[in-house]
C-alpha cells in the first residue's frame, strides 16, 4: 500500500474540535484529558489526513470501559493490539457510520478499514504513563523546532514513496527519526 501525505490543512485542528465534542459526549464523565497528537497537530507538516487522538484517563482500570463505550456508533475498537500494548486500547473514527464496519475487530473477524474511510485514530492511554507524556512531548517539541519539524517532513515524505504492507509497517519506518527527535526534546525540557 502507498502512504498518502497531505499538506498541512488549516482545517484539522476544527476537526479535531468536533471529534473532542463527540468523545466527550460518550465518555465525558469518566473526566477523560483529550488531545489531538501526531502530525495532524502540528502547522505546516504534511499528514495523512486522519486525525490523531489521544485520550488520557486517570486510571488504568478505565481502559476497557472507554473502549467498550466507544465501540458503538462511529467508531470501532481493535482488541487486536491489546497484548502488545496492553496498556493502550486503539480505536478507529470512522467518516461515514452506516458502513457496515464490525465494531469491535478481533483475529477472527478482522478486516482491513480502508484509510479513505477513516476519521481518527483514537489512543486511550493512562495520563500517568509513558506513551501519553512522550506523545506530548513530541508534539510540542515539533511544534516549536523548525528544524526537527522539517527533517520529520522529509522522512515521512520519502518513505510515503514506497509500497507498505500497512499503515504499521509505515508507521514502525519511521521509529529511528522519532526517538531520536523525542531524545532531543527530552534533553532540551531537562535544560
Amino acid at each position: 500500500m502507498k502512504i498518502t501525505l497531505s499538506s498541512y490543512d488549516p482545517k484539522w485542528p476544527l476537526d479535531f474540535e468536533l471529534e473532542k465534542k463527540e468523545l466527550s459526549g460518550v465518555i465525558g464523565d469518566l473526566d477523560p484529558l483529550i488531545e489531538h497528537i501526531g502530525s495532524t497537530s502540528i502547522r505546516g507538516l504534511s499528514a495523512k489526513p486522519i486525525l490523531d487522538i489521544m485520550i488520557g484517563i486517570r486510571e488504568e482500570s478505565l481502559l476497557d470501559t472507554v473502549a467498550s463505550r466507544m465501540a458503538q456508533g462511529a467508531f470501532v475498537y481493535l482488541p487486536i493490539y491489546n497484548e502488545q500494548l496492553p496498556f493502550r486500547r486503539f480505536l478507529i473514527g470512522l467518516k461515514t457510520v452506516n458502513i457496515e464496519f464490525p465494531s469491535v475487530l478481533t483475529k477472527e473477524n478482522f478486516i482491513e478499514i480502508p484509510h479513505g474511510e477513516r476519521k481518527s485514530h483514537i489512543h486511550v492511554v493512562p495520563i500517568n504513563s509513558d506513551w501519553w507524556n512522550d506523545h506530548l512531548l513530541f508534539r510540542d517539541f515539533l511544534r516549536n523546532s523548525v528544524v526537527d519539524r522539517q527533517l520529520y517532513e522529509k522522512v515521512k515524505q520519502e518513505l510515503s514513496l514506497k509500497n507498505w504492507e500497512n499503515g504499521n509497517e509505515y508507521a514502525s519506518a519511521k521509529t529511528s527519526c522519532i526517538q531520536s527527535i523525542l531524545e532531543k526534546a527530552r534533553r532540551e525540557k531537562t535544560k
